[in-house]
């Protein structure tokens, strides 16, 4: 059960309003509410329909009134009545109005709040009435409804009662002034006797939309902000103009996608993210929490912890709810924790791809090779798994048959746009051009894809099979069997060419020559990246006789790729995806082929040979 209370200094800033709205949402999504109007100057919660309950029974003050008459607490059951059925997530909404209408003026003026507390144990009357709240209801959450400005009863709503305060205000003087004191004292419970810690929601309630052009109402919420010290804005709840509010439209439930339901959602959001035993709540901490929102920026690190010790106690046994923990933990660097959470997840039942993932990446760190392939192959045996998943469960799974990755049930269960994607990004090892290769191979063969996609894939199929040394078939993916050299655009005649050159063991002049004349004639060249594109510039006019361009070139190359540190390039000399630094080493290996007319030969070649990469 957690109470919180609505509270304003002044009246007419829509405080029950936003109070009935909260309380219809939190039904609405299946939760068990209680509303206790408290607010016995001027009581009106029932008049409310969804909150009319279907009989008619006593109140606060005929509980308080029965107690001074007997000396006893009543049964609060007679006190309670429930309300219509609200929604189908099976929430509730029960009521404890102020009391019976025919008689309470006269019951009202009976009441001496001072002297209940001090000479009737009122402080124990309420503990009690909090404990019958929770044994006949048994509610979530419990919502009071507060009279305005400073009076015994509104202590006992804003001190004694709630776990937390949803403080309603005008942001004009007079509000702030009323404001400090009451603030100040709902603080002073965190310190001894009590040691309450009373949480504080902030909504500036009933605010015109109009253009804050001479920051007039900017200079106010700084003004609140340093004076009832709290750091992010408030809570915004704009005036609303209608004259729908004559007949209490509860916007939660009859407008919901109106503006001002979004607020007062909002406000749902803030209470619930305060209460650890809400798991709704819990899980939008922890969001929060974990993206260091301004919304969590200004609670002590000591604060956040003991909510986060809380949120596990509570949700021990929930998998989703210690998965969220543990992203969070492995987003703060606490790696045993995060291990911990993770396995206590999957134990809990949470039986989700992205637990297994990474909990194989904990595993890879751990040096658990086969576990962290075990939970790998789960995530690749699930459905629906985004592509950046299925990316890294592959890097993950130890020695496999390619064939078997790419027949998969995640693998085949993706989009063909997907695959595409996928398999592109293998491409910077010997191992990743193997599972390339089987990707692209099960693209070409589908007859699903359309013919320009299917030629995109024959051509990373090609790059793929130059990076393991298959030369021969790359040829046939760049060049179709009868197509004239001559009828070749750039990327495949240079392909072509080092295809040959890694099949024949020498380049074919022929082949470059035709690289050469589309490089000079601007055919194609922007569509290429700068470094790669002057490395294998710097091949094909070698290759075609001219030196001193060759040379040029591969200048150039040097000072594109000079820029480039932080990032990785394509490289012919291995088709493989590398670093700058490798990059820079080809260059150096293909320079001196240039200049010396050495013997130099492309690393895919040399690497295919040896039936292992270079060290890189």
């Amino acid at each position: 059960m957690y109470v919180t209370t609505f509270y304003s200094f002044k009246g007419g800033v829509g405080r029950t309003m936003a109070l009935v709205n909260v309380a219809v949402t939190l039904a609405l999504r299946g939760r068990r509410v209680l509303v206790v109007d408290f607010d016995v100057e001027a009581p009106g919660l029932d008049t409310f329909d969804v909150l009319r309950p279907r009989e008619e029974v006593p109140g606060v003050i005929d509980f308080v009134t029965q107690y001074l008459e007997v000396g006893q607490a009543p049964a609060a059951d007679s006190f309670i009545g429930e309300c219509p059925v609200i929604g189908d997530q099976g929430g509730g909404l029960w009521i404890m109005p102020s009391g019976r209408n025919e008689t309470y003026a006269a019951k009202f003026n009976q009441v001496d709040w001072g002297a209940l507390y001090e000479r009737y144990d009122g402080f124990l009357l309420f503990e009690d009435l909090k404990e019958q709240w929770n044994r006949i209801v048994q509610p979530d959450y419990v919502l009071i409804d507060s009279r305005t400005g400073h009076t015994d009863t509104s202590g006992i709503c804003t001190r004694q009662l709630p776990d937390s305060v949803v403080i309603l205000f005008f942001p004009n003087e007079q509000n702030l002034r009323g404001l400090t004191e009451v603030v100040r004292d709902i603080r002073s419970e965190a310190n001894e006797p009590r040691s309450k810690s009373i949480e504080l929601h902030f909504v500036m309630s009933n605010v015109p939309d109009l253009d804050d052009e001479d920051r007039i109402l900017e200079s106010k919420i700084r003004a609140f902000q340093e004076q009832l010290g709290f750091g992010r804005e408030p809570m915004v709840v704009h005036r609303y103009d209608s004259l729908s509010l004559l007949n209490q439209v509860v916007f939660a439930k009859d407008r919901p996608r109106s503006r001002l339901a979004n607020e007062y959602a909002e406000i749902v959001r803030d209470i619930t993210a305060r209460n650890w035993a809400d798991r709704d709540g819990a899980l939008d901490y922890i969001r929060r929490a974990g993206r260091r929102s301004r919304w969590i920026e200004h609670e002590s690190i000591q604060a956040r912890e003991e909510m986060l010790e809380k949120i596990e106690d509570t949700h021990s046994n929930d998998g989703e709810v210690l998965f969220r923990l543990g992203e969070l933990g492995e987003a703060d660097g606490r790696a045993e924790w995060t291990a911990s959470l993770i396995d206590r997840a999957i134990e809990a039942g949470y039986d989700q791809p992205n637990a297994y993932l990474k909990r194989a990446r904990i595993r890879t760190n751990n040096r658990d090779r086969d576990g962290a392939s075990e939970d790998a192959w789960r995530v690749l045996k699930s459905k629906q798994v985004a592509p950046p998943m299925v990316r890294e469960a592959i890097q993950w799974v130890g020695s496999c048959v390619p064939k078997e990755l790419v027949e998969s049930t995640a693998v085949t269960a993706l989009e063909p746009e997907e695959k595409l994607w996928l398999a592109g990004t293998f491409n910077s090892s010997r191992r990743d051009l193997s599972i390339a290769v089987a990707l692209w191979e099960q693209i070409v063969d589908a007859q699903d894809f359309p013919a320009n996609k299917r030629r995109e894939a024959e051509q990373k199929l090609g790059l793929s099979y130059m990076g393991l040394g298959r030369c021969s078939d790359a040829a046939r993916m760049f060049r179709n069997e009868g197509q004239n050299i001559a009828d070749l655009k750039v990327d495949d005649a240079f392909n072509y060419g080092m295809a040959i050159w890694g099949a024949t063991g020498s380049p074919d002049a022929e082949t470059f020559e035709r690289v050469v004349e589309l490089d000079r004639s601007g055919s194609d060249s922007q569509r290429y990246e700068i470094s790669n594109y002057f490395q294998c510039m710097g091949i094909a006019y070698w290759a075609a006789g001219d030196q001193d361009t060759a040379v040029h070139y591969m200048e150039r190359a040097q000072r594109a790729v000079s820029a480039l540190r932080r990032r990785t390039v394509f490289s012919c000399w291995r088709y493989l995806q590398v670093n700058a630094g490798l990059f820079e080493s080809d260059l150096g290996e293909i320079r001196a082929l240039i200049e010396n007319g050495g013997s130099q030969i492309p690393r895919f070649v040399t690497a295919a040979a040896t039936g292992s990469p270079k060290p890189e």
